[in-house]
């Protein structure tokens, strides 16, 4: 059965759920939850902006996701705690080329939720998600060489490092480097059939 999204060319979030959590549109009413990942330097430490100094900052990073997502060119779940509704991250595809099969992903979590397994639960279902109901054919992420838990979450999920990008981006008033890692779809479904 073909998936409607290759006859609009359109990849829109919708709401899904995993053992633990709740993904769902990312919306305005989220920035209080964001902010509080936004203000954080620790969890900013490998993300391409600044951290944020109020909630009113946080809603325009998220007016600019929404945005994002009304071209076409991205699409943003809030990742949410279902009986609370806490909203304790995001997760992110960018850079969408449906016409090519082709996706950057980004995800942050709350501090707070670090080394629960959720990055994992969120990224099983994405990845099912974009694989096998967007159809996409390849999958990126650009990831702080610093970044030691991300690079081996990806890896996990059978993310191949392809490139060493040098001072890609300024963070804090320091250049730094990203890690390009992909996932090609064949290689997924081949992994999952083991």
């Amino acid at each position: 059965m073909e998936a409607a999204h290759l006859v609009s060319r359109e990849i829109k979030p919708f709401e899904l759920t995993t053992r633990r959590l709740l993904l769902r549109p990312l919306g305005g009413d989220d920035a209080p939850g964001m902010f509080e990942i936004y203000s954080d330097p620790e969890t900013m430490r490998y993300w391409s902006s600044s951290p944020v100094d109020n909630r009113e900052q946080a809603a325009q990073m998220i007016a600019q996701d929404l945005q994002l997502q009304l071209g076409g060119t991205a699409a943003f779940w809030a990742i949410v705690l279902p009986r609370t509704g806490r909203v304790i991250g995001k997760f992110t595809l960018f850079h969408l080329n449906p016409d090519h099969g082709r996706a950057e992903i980004g995800y942050v979590l709350n501090r707070r939720f670090w080394r629960k397994g959720y990055g994992a639960e969120v990224l099983a279902a994405m990845l099912e998600t974009c694989f096998d109901q967007f159809d996409l054919h390849r999958l990126e992420a650009d990831i702080d060489p610093d970044n030691a838990a991300s690079l081996a979450l990806l890896a996990k999920f059978g993310f191949e490092r392809e490139g060493l990008f040098r001072e890609r981006w300024r963070q804090g008033g320091e250049w730094r480097d990203s890690v390009m890692v992909s996932l090609l779809a064949t290689h997924w479904r081949l992994a999952r059939a083991r």
